[in-house]
């Protein structure tokens, strides 16, 4: 394992997710100062949603084609740059604009950076991307605190402070020794070819692989926008519940890095059915639980749901081993863009049977992704087994 390329990698992943979570606290302002309704707020966080996520395969196919290594630094800079001009915007389709720029830039940087990230982490891939994902999360954690702190504290015009941490960053991954980004692309990850023959594409696996992300997206995103509201209806004051869910995802993002590496050393499908039959038993307690015991039970929940986060990308990766871009880009992008759809579809639910029930469809869902597994085959290739 390659440690500084990694470490840069990762504090590029919590720079670009940062200023992505910066984007709620910014438009809470702008909706007061352009005088904005919730549906312009809402097309500028869906456009966000698209250009950073939903094209991420995109960007992963052509790193796949071509020397892109230069996505990961640039990919940095143009995403701070995009997201500290917002607060500079003299208009709302201005606003809009960067927006969708800051996105691109997202969706450049995520793919070919996990591709890196797989290429230097050696046996230890597991680890590599549990490393590299937990920087997402804190990104994404830390996004909010930075916005509030930037745009409540100084104001609008403060988000420009976004841009010196990525031209740093910027300068330390280019002038970095070494070749990490220059490996993969314009040609081949790994050989997928036995005998002088390429193998197929192993369809049956991957589409099950993405199918256990896209019900974990939709379990984690819909936990994310409606469990500070089922607290809410259960006399539990709003502050109380957010801090709730605070230790829901900071348990899963500690619970991701050792998800990573139990995976090096047991497999992956192992740690992907034993969060899938982990999860639903501790949200069904932390459903029924009272007082002290839901912020253990939020905690336990949030570990075993994120567990096997880092885990699927891995996967994705090593069924695709000349093609890791596009497998990142896929489980990356799904992610993001089935975990919003999944959220819509968990609000059309709690309308039609209650909050308190869709949870329990929620709770329940991952188990689903047992069957799943056994779709998932060991490749059988010189330099690759999926465990």
């Amino acid at each position: 394992m390659e440690k500084l390329p990694l470490l840069l990698l990762f504090l590029g992943h919590v720079a670009v997710d940062t200023c992505q979570g910066t984007l709620p606290v910014v438009l809470a302002r702008l909706k007061e100062v352009f005088e904005l309704n919730y549906f312009q707020v809402g097309l500028a966080v869906m456009l966000l949603n698209v250009t950073s996520s939903v094209i991420q395969p995109i960007f992963g196919i052509i790193s796949d084609r071509y020397r892109t290594g230069w996505f990961v630094p640039v990919g940095v800079l143009w995403t701070a740059v995009a997201m500290g001009l917002v607060g500079l915007a003299p208009s709302y389709p201005l606003v809009v604009a960067l927006v969708g720029l800051a996105g691109l830039g997202t969706a450049a940087f995520h793919p070919r950076a996990m591709m890196a990230v797989y290429l230097v982490s050696g046996e230890r891939r597991g680890l590599g991307a549990a490393i590299f994902s937990t920087g997402g999360n804190l990104g994404f954690a830390l996004g909010p605190v930075v916005g509030s702190l930037l745009v409540l504290g100084y104001g609008l015009h403060a988000t420009v402070s976004l841009i010196p941490a990525g031209v740093l960053l910027f300068a330390a991954i280019v002038f970095l020794p070494g070749d990490y980004l220059r490996r993969g692309g314009a040609g081949r990850g790994a050989s997928r070819q036995v005998d002088g023959a390429r193998l197929p594409v192993p369809w049956v696996a991957l589409t099950a692989v993405c199918l256990i992300v896209t019900l974990r997206s939709w379990v984690y995103m819909s936990t994310i926008t409606y469990l500070p509201l089922l607290f809410k209806d259960r006399g539990i004051e709003l502050a109380s519940g957010s801090l709730i869910l605070t230790m829901f995802l900071a348990a899963g993002a500690i619970a991701g890095l050792f998800g990573g590496d139990l995976s090096d050393r047991f497999g992956r499908k192992i740690v992907i059915v034993g969060s899938s039959l982990l999860f639903p038993l501790l949200a069904a307690a932390l459903l029924l639980s009272h007082g002290p015991w839901l912020w253990l039970f939020a905690a336990a929940a949030g570990a075993a749901l994120l567990a096997s986060f880092s885990v699927t990308i891995v996967l994705a990766q090593e069924l695709l081993p000349d093609n890791l871009g596009l497998a990142s880009g896929l489980i990356l992008g799904l992610g993001f863009g089935t975990g919003g759809l999944g959220a819509a579809l968990s609000g059309y639910l709690a309308d039609h049977i209650g909050l308190d029930a869709t949870f329990w469809v929620l709770a329940m869902a991952p188990l689903l992704s047992i069957p799943l597994v056994t779709l998932i085959k060991k490749v059988k290739t010189p330099e690759i087994a999926v465990s």
